[in-house]
């Protein structure tokens, strides 16, 4: 006979600083991704996020929460359209690149352009184009919307981040 999980409930609450907060959410596994932009005068920028979810299915939406020290905050915030490119396992150097504020730049021979002109990364395991919708408060971050316009899949196995480590799914 199975017995039910027991739980043992606090009297008193543990204070949530910023590192129990981390520590905490470091629990969910999350997929990565390139969000992807191009600057006012035409450079692309990209930065490893992994705070990427749906939102909507009717439209088609998702959203995006950047940091609003990030260099490609303001890009994000002004660009029409923007990029998502799901990490594929063993793709983990570029997000250690694009977690680096110093190489988050993007060259001409290293990224393809989807039909509506945002930067993608080649060999990403999904390529989204999103026409930006909104931004909204996100206490030190900002809640980008976008709508999406086009995306293309490929087969493969996607990179994970959990526990402050990348990881791959087996199977």
């Amino acid at each position: 006979m199975s017995q039910s999980p027991s739980f043992h409930t606090r009297t008193t609450p543990m204070p949530l600083d910023e590192a129990r907060f981390r520590h905490t959410m470091s629990q969910l596994v999350t997929g990565v991704t390139v969000v992807t932009a191009r600057v006012p005068r035409g450079r692309a920028v990209g930065i490893t996020a992994s705070s990427v979810t749906s939102l909507s299915l009717d439209p088609p939406m998702l959203l995006v929460c950047v940091g609003r020290d990030a260099e490609i905050h303001d890009v994000l915030r002004e660009a029409e359209r923007f990029g998502v490119n799901v990490l594929a396992a063993g793709q983990v150097e570029l997000a250690r690149r694009f977690a680096e504020r110093e190489r988050q730049h993007l060259e001409e021979g290293e990224l393809v352009v989807s039909p509506g002109g945002a930067p993608m990364i080649p060999g990403s395991l999904a390529r989204i184009e999103c026409r930006r919708r909104a931004h909204l408060d996100g206490g030190d971050h900002t809640i980008i919307t976008g709508t999406l316009e086009w995306s293309e899949v490929d087969e493969g196995r996607p990179l994970c981040y959990f526990a402050g480590r990348f990881a791959e799914l087996n199977g």
